[in-house]
């Protein structure tokens, strides 16, 4: 065997030796297990995130709302005054999308807001799974 087969084969030995540390190392600590309840919890967020109550005219978004989000992160177009432009809310932050840009299916992919990354209801609690959301009018 000649001298650069043998130093390849050892570089391929240390390199499988490593992998598999780390692969036992991140087993063992428990970061490859499946935690069937958190991702219960949000798929759960993601159907409500994506229900009736979170598709509103965009005239019922919250006014200060409104002041901070000027256009569509999708469309990058701005919301229109007519009273019939539907938006979809997202709960946790209150950041809004035009229905038609299809954010459900950025929320049904990353199940984070398309615009701050957060989650799609709060924790707390604060909101139970039956209310309506960011409806305030001027």
């Amino acid at each position: 065997m000649s001298p650069d087969v043998a130093l390849y084969l050892e570089v391929a030995a240390v390199v499988a030796m490593v992998v598999l540390i780390v692969a036992l190392a991140a087993a063992a600590s428990g970061a490859c297990r499946n935690d069937c309840r958190a991702a219960a919890a949000a798929d759960a967020d993601m159907e409500r995130a994506l229900g009736e109550a979170t598709l509103v005219p965009y005239a019922q978004t919250a006014v200060e709302a409104r002041a901070r989000q000027r256009c569509c992160v999708f469309c990058q177009s701005e919301y229109a005054k007519a009273p019939d432009e539907l938006v979809r809310v997202v709960p946790a932050c209150g950041h809004f999308f035009h229905a038609a840009c299809d954010a459900d299916r950025w929320i049904r992919t990353r199940r984070t807001c398309p615009l701050c990354r957060g989650a799609l209801w709060p924790r707390t609690g604060a909101i139970g799974a039956g209310a309506a959301v960011v409806v305030a009018v001027p």
